[in-house]
C-alpha cells in the first residue's frame, strides 16, 4: 500500500518467522471493509460447515435485517439509516440508480440474495471466539489485532477507471484514496504468518502514483 499512496517508505518484516502471501482454504481470520462485506463472509462460511464468530455482536446486522423485512412487508421501519424509504422496491431503486445510494448496493444485494430471515438464522449460529475456526471481522474493528493466517474478504473493490490509456491502451485506474490505503494497510498487516490477499488482490496491478 505504501507503493500505490506514493509513500517513499518502505518497511522489512523481521527475517525471523516465515511468512507467505498465497491462497488460502481455511484462515484463522477474514477481514472486510464493511459490516455487510462481513455479515456475507459469515453466511458463506456458515453455508460450508464453519463455526464462525463475529468480532463485534452481530446485533447490528440483526437490526438492519428486521428493517429490511418490515420494507419488504410494506412497512417503513424506524431504523435510522432506513427509515427514508417507503418500502424495499424504493430501497432497491435508490441503491441501484442514484449514486448516493451506491453504499447500500451490498446490503440490498445480501437481502435479496439470502432473504432477512436466512441473516437473522446466521447471526444466531455465531459462536464466540475462543471456539471459532474462523474470525470474521471488518478491518477497522481488526485494528491492533493478529491472527497466524488472514484473508481479505471480497468487498474491497478496485478504483474506477478513468478515461486516460496507459501505453497499452488500457484505462488508467484512478488513485487509491488516502482512507481506503489506510484501511487496506490495516488489514494486510494482521497476518502474523500467511497472507491471502483475496479482495485486495487487484493492488499488484494498480500502477504506482
Amino acid at each position: 500500500m505504501a507503493r500505490t499512496r506514493g509513500c517513499p517508505i518502505r518497511l522489512t518484516g523481521t527475517q525471523s518467522i516465515a511468512t507467505e502471501v498465497g491462497a488460502l482454504d481455511r484462515p484463522d481470520a477474514v477481514l472486510c471493509r464493511t459490516n455487510v462485506g462481513a455479515m456475507a463472509e459469515v453466511m458463506r462460511l456458515l453455508a460450508v460447515g464453519c463455526r464462525v464468530a463475529l468480532t463485534r455482536s452481530g446485533q447490528q446486522l440483526a437490526q438492519l435485517a428486521l428493517a429490511a423485512r418490515d420494507l419488504k412487508d410494506g412497512r417503513r421501519t424506524a431504523h435510522p439509516e432506513l427509515l427514508l424509504f417507503p418500502d424495499w422496491g424504493e430501497l432497491q431503486d435508490y441503491a441501484a440508480y442514484d449514486p448516493a445510494g451506491r453504499d447500500l448496493q451490498p446490503f440490498v444485494d445480501l437481502v435479496d440474495t439470502h432473504g432477512p430471515d436466512a441473516i437473522l438464522a446466521a447471526v444466531d449460529q455465531l459462536t464466540d471466539q475462543a471456539h471459532a475456526e474462523v474470525t470474521v471481522s471488518t478491518a477497522h474493528s481488526a485494528k491492533g489485532r493478529e491472527w497466524p493466517t488472514v484473508q481479505i474478504g471480497n468487498d474491497f473493490p478496485p478504483p474506477n477507471d478513468t478515461s486516460q490509456l496507459d501505453n497499452q491502451g488500457r484505462p488508467v485506474p484512478e488513485p487509491v484514496s488516502d482512507a481506503d490505503a489506510r484501511l487496506a494497510y490495516v488489514a494486510v498487516t494482521r497476518a502474523r504468518r500467511h497472507l491471502d490477499l483475496g479482495g485486495l488482490a487487484w493492488i499488484d496491478n494498480h500502477p504506482a502514483t
